[in-house]
């Protein structure tokens, strides 16, 4: 299944544009996208990670929220 990951800044605006990807590597090398948890890990580059939700992780650095991360599943096509 195909995700896109979006990085926010604390006030909800993007960062930079929404990266899609794939959960499982079969589908990764079929579509020629990164794994999900490799997105995920990049974005957050390290930083202490709190579920908001089921699709949106808070992230902090030293005690602060620096950052949000929001996972969409893309319209499928027909």
């Amino acid at each position: 299944m195909m995700k896109a990951v979006l990085l926010l800044d604390p006030d909800g605006v993007a960062l930079a544009p929404a990266t899609l990807c794939a959960e499982a590597a079969e589908e990764a090398r079929k579509l020629k996208l990164p794994l999900f948890d490799q997105v995920v890990a990049e974005l957050s580059a390290g930083r202490e990670m709190r579920a908001v939700g089921e699709t949106c992780y808070e992230l902090f650095e030293e005690g602060q929220r620096v950052a949000l991360l929001e996972i969409f599943e893309p319209p499928r096509v027909a």
